[in-house]
């Protein structure tokens, strides 16, 4: 690649981005990327979006074309047909299963216009992967699934890496008095350690571990701000004594910088995207953060005494109690480079610089 792509130097480009999902108020990571992904895109270059649910961004140029089925229709392949793309972007939402695999193929036989996935989670690569590979494969798949990076380049299928990032102009650190303010507006508590989870309150997150909270403090509370929720879970971690937050708010950075220290327990690979979005926003906001080594987390961000992975439950009291008489540099150092212009300028803009603008016919 060329250094002026790697700094988002590239030609205008006329781009269609495909997703199951798109809302201009998204309550989990997926969401949230492909706003930001849509944001980024339509200040520099023409973004048509076709979808199948959602509420996008009144801003965007944006038709619900798409269908459950795997055929979607005359409709779509009568827009394909009449308007010329350098390239389509497809995000699914299930991830890089083989029905999302076939979705990329047929979108780019029906348009003839360079493909380009978007897999944020891992998904197993197997059999169906291997047959369809016999057939034309998208142009490019960027993930940051190491894993799935090294199974689909061994089907000859051209690979990249992707990340989610962080809005720098809200996740920020705050200083105490700050602090106090927020959980006074926040109505928090101000003489407890608050423990933060943010994401689905399911089954797949691993939240047993918090019923244990009582074992690592006798001040700390835990606080889960939930997504998607499962209601036998949120009645169980209330029942708890913890403090569970179910509605969507625009805000949620100032629950991250109400906050004390931040608890990723997640172990299933199904449970997150594999750069999990919320240990980014803690860290941004420089809070401690205490994790599973989870997906690409180990690979990218290094441990110190503020920054701690583990790997059983019986760990996590030594850990919080180590964190909270740490003096180590806020965790914010950890991401600074990992904004959303930064992030899409650094892996998506090169990815884009090797299709070529295609001439009107």
């Amino acid at each position: 690649m060329t250094l002026g792509r790697t700094f988002g130097l590239i030609p205008f480009m006329r781009i269609l981005l495909v997703t199951e999902e798109i809302t201009a108020s998204p309550s989990e990571g997926l969401l949230v990327f492909i706003m930001h992904i849509c944001r980024y895109l339509s200040a520099r270059h023409q973004l048509k979006v076709i979808y199948r649910d959602g509420d996008p961004e009144v801003r965007l140029d944006a038709l619900p074309l798409l269908s459950g089925r795997l055929h979607s229709g005359k409709d779509i392949r009568n827009y394909l047909k009449n308007n010329l793309f350098d390239v389509i972007i497809y995000i699914p939402s299930s991830g890089m299963t083989g029905f999302g695999l076939l979705r990329a193929m047929l979108l780019g036989r029906h348009s003839k216009t360079p493909v380009m996935v978007i897999a944020m989670q891992h998904r197993h690569i197997g059999w169906l992967h291997r047959v369809l590979s016999l057939m034309p494969a998208p142009d490019k798949i960027l993930t940051p699934v190491t894993g799935m990076r090294v199974a689909l380049e061994a089907l000859r299928i051209n690979t990249g890496f992707i990340m989610p990032g962080f809005d720098g102009d809200l996740f920020k650190p705050v200083d105490s008095h700050q602090k106090v303010a927020l959980r006074k507006k926040l109505n928090l508590p101000e003489d407890r350690f608050i423990i933060l989870h943010v994401g689905h309150i399911k089954e797949s997150r691993n939240l047993q571990l918090f019923l244990r909270y009582r074992e690592w403090g006798d001040d700390i509370l835990p606080l889960v701000k939930g997504g998607e929720v499962e209601n036998s879970w949120r009645e169980r971690l209330r029942q708890a004594g913890m403090i569970v937050m179910d509605q969507y708010t625009d805000d949620i950075h100032e629950l991250y910088q109400a906050s004390d220290l931040y608890l990723f327990p997640v172990s299933s690979s199904t449970g997150a995207l594999d750069f999990p979005l919320s240990v980014i926003e803690a860290s941004a906001c420089g809070l401690p953060v205490l994790t599973t080594r989870f997906g690409a987390l180990p690979d990218i961000l290094d441990s110190d005494t503020d920054y701690m992975y583990f790997q059983q439950a019986s760990e996590i009291s030594s850990a919080i109690s180590r964190m909270r008489n740490s003096s180590a540099r806020p965790t914010s150092e950890k991401v600074r480079s990992f904004t959303w212009e930064k992030v899409f300028s650094l892996y998506l803009d090169p990815a884009l610089g090797e299709f070529t603008p295609r001439k009107a016919e």
